[in-house]
């Protein structure tokens, strides 16, 4: 598979493209109950602490389901399945082309949220690589793998079109939570928000900005964020050996 020319064009320009169907169907229900398997593994404490981020307003929600987890970090380490799709040949080629032509590819790292129906939080503004520090930042993506449908009323991610020409901006951290957030005195742009169907996918580049609002529907709306990265690429936040090579 390769990206068409319009789609070459939209992600050079935007920063990031939707591919409405990456997972087929029985692919991506099978994907749906295994998740569902460690959401109420990780309820029950049989999971490590340091891969489980709770939601901290849930107990404040009389509709949540409690406890409410945020995120789950490495589903690669849960096995072969997973391990798959983070493999998938469909994924790779459009993840070779978005990072300059990779011959190697890594999984960064990888993580699911869940934003839970009625308590979701928001996952404030920012870039992949306030984070991750890949360079060139070209030679990384995100494919961000919709379990659910993702939409504006259950938090599908939002994005400033094209912000990945500005370069890694200054961010900085919000207090007691994780988040970074751009640290800027110019306006950004306009957040526009893209929805992805159930087994669809957004691909966007490490430096456009995006952003998720809050979960106020009774739906919940999990996806798999896989962070790739060309072997070409340096890395200083993290090994290659330590890594997950998918190509």
């Amino acid at each position: 598979m390769s990206l068409s020319a319009p789609q070459r064009e939209a992600y050079d320009r935007e920063g990031y493209l939707v591919v409405d169907r990456v997972l087929e169907p029985a692919r991506r229900e099978e994907l749906s109950r295994r998740v569902w398997d460690l959401v109420h593994a990780a309820e029950e404490g049989r999971q490590s602490k340091e891969r489980v981020l709770f939601e901290p307003g849930a107990a404040a929600v009389a509709t949540a389901v409690k406890p409410a987890i945020r995120k789950l970090s490495s589903l690669v380490a849960e096995g072969e399945f997973f391990q798959q799709i983070a493999r998938d040949p469909f994924i790779l080629d459009l993840v070779a082309e978005m990072t300059g032509g990779a011959k190697s590819i890594y999984l960064y790292n990888d993580q699911v949220f869940l934003k839970p129906a009625f308590c979701g939080s928001e996952k404030p503004l920012h870039q992949d690589n306030s984070y991750f520090r890949v360079t060139p930042h070209s030679h990384g993506v995100t494919c961000w793998v919709a379990i659910d449908e993702a939409t504006e009323e259950n938090g599908c991610l939002n994005y400033i079109p094209g912000s990945h020409k500005l370069g890694l901006v200054k961010h900085r951290e919000i207090p007691q939570t994780p988040h970074h957030v751009p640290d800027v005195d110019f306006p950004l742009g306009r957040e526009v928000p893209a929805p992805v169907p159930a087994g669809g996918a957004v691909f966007h580049h490490l430096l456009c900005m995006h952003s998720s609002k809050a979960n106020q529907s009774p739906h919940p709306r999990r996806a798999w964020a896989l962070h790739y990265v060309n072997g070409a690429a340096a890395c200083p936040s993290r090994k290659f050996e330590e890594m997950f090579r998918v190509r």
